[in-house]
């Protein structure tokens, strides 16, 4: 396989920069009392929590299959102890993911993996009509909170830390006023995955207002992107106006990111990758395929040139496939025609950098150029590779198009 050839060829993949929420088969549930009907209910609140968190669908439990396993929680159990927090007995839980997966399958959910977008929030507060930015810490009471908040739902979020640059690039009337171009500029330094603006209005009962805007793009994105930031207002407690505000946040993100699981999944196809120049390419490309949440197995089967053909065996559709692929900005799709594909088929030997791999691409051509001035009886080149199956007398010449993804190393 071609796979092995790169492994004799490599010493170590880089590991691929992310945000990875560690914690979402865990859970912490408080325990009102030490008999068994007590902790029977909090193992289902804890499995309701990491379903949540891993299916992004704050109304999970709504579903019919997913009650009837709350009813009866303790087989997704993995590990469980007791714990403390803020002074009351905790039982700690952490479910099996290979479980929990096949159970939100059943139940036709959604599934959410352990690669999120980073958030970057800023947060600026009124209170007895002044308002200030609240930079990371600050020792407000609003940021436990909203970390809280956030990490039941399994989102990394981050807080600018205030210094010169940050005080500098935005003000205050910027934020409160909810200004695209200000907001999008001070927040690139930081490379978030998504904005979140919050507006806090503290009220003489120790309750908050809080309005929020968020942006689902990158911040080189947010000016010139066709649709308009969700928006929303929430109120209470700290902690129930930052958990309402969170789970809508999150719900939103889902809806971008989650993938479909259960019914009929479209099965294998293939897909070809360019500008794949070195084995770290290669491993880092793989390991990403992999890892998305639609698909079930990867298999590098054909290199040409700095070009693998990757046969992809998915669990959900192809769309939703596309859609989850979309959203990893080291990647992108284009459309090409037969002759661009005859050109980068060609371009063998000179892509490659390592010589045996340059012989395993000769070795694995699909498509070969064929000489438009050669005599009509002339007979075509065959690939070399008797295992290729030859469908170029099905092909139609004016609408042969071949999809191709190009790597951003």
């Amino acid at each position: 396989m071609l796979r092995f050839a790169f492994l004799f060829l490599a010493l170590l993949a880089l590991p691929v920069k992310a945000a990875t929420v560690t914690n979402l088969y865990q859970a912490q549930v408080v325990l009102p009392d030490t008999d068994k009907q007590s902790e029977k209910q909090a193992q289902a609140q804890g499995l309701e929590q990491v379903l949540i968190k891993v299916s992004g669908q704050s109304e999970i439990a709504n579903n019919e299959v997913i009650r009837k396993a709350m009813a009866n929680s303790r087989p997704y159990i993995s590990q469980f102890g007791y714990g403390n927090l803020n002074g009351e007995r905790t039982l700690e839980l952490t479910f099996n993911g290979g479980q929990i997966r096949d159970l939100l399958t059943k139940a036709n959910a959604t599934l959410w993996n352990e690669q999120r977008p980073t958030i970057l929030v800023w947060l600026v507060e009124e209170s007895n009509r002044e308002r200030a930015i609240l930079w990371d810490q600050s020792g407000n009471s609003l940021q436990p909170q909203m970390n809280l908040a956030a990490d039941k739902r399994g989102l990394p979020i981050i807080m600018p830390i205030g210094d010169f640059d940050d005080v500098t690039a935005l003000n205050i009337p910027d934020l409160w006023g909810g200004f695209v171009q200000p907001i999008a500029e001070a927040s690139q330094r930081y490379n978030p995955d998504a904005v979140l603006v919050v507006r806090a209005r503290k009220q003489a009962d120790d309750n908050v207002n809080l309005s929020w805007q968020l942006f689902p793009q990158k911040p080189n994105q947010m000016v010139n992107s066709q649709k308009a930031p969700t928006e929303g207002k929430v109120s209470g407690t700290a902690a129930t106006a930052t958990t309402d505000m969170m789970n809508k946040v999150a719900d939103k993100l889902a809806a971008k990111y989650a993938v479909q699981l259960g019914g009929a999944s479209d099965g294998a196809f293939a897909i070809q990758v360019a500008n794949v120049k070195t084995t770290e390419d290669f491993f880092t490309l793989e390991r990403m395929l992999t890892n998305l949440t639609s698909v079930a197995s990867v298999n590098a089967n054909q290199l040409k040139g700095d070009s693998v053909q990757f046969d992809v065996k998915l669990l959900s559709s192809e769309e939703a496939f596309r859609r989850e692929l979309g959203q990893d900005s080291r990647i992108s799709q284009k459309t090409i025609d037969v002759q661009d594909m005859t050109e980068l088929a060609d371009n063998t030997a000179t892509d490659v950098i390592d010589p045996v791999a340059a012989d395993i691409a000769k070795n694995n051509m699909l498509i070969k150029p064929v000489d438009p001035q050669a005599p009509s009886d002339q007979p075509a080149q065959l690939p070399v590779d008797p295992n290729v199956i030859d469908v170029s007398a099905t092909m139609q010449p004016e609408q042969a198009q071949a999809e191709v993804y190009y790597w951003k190393s």
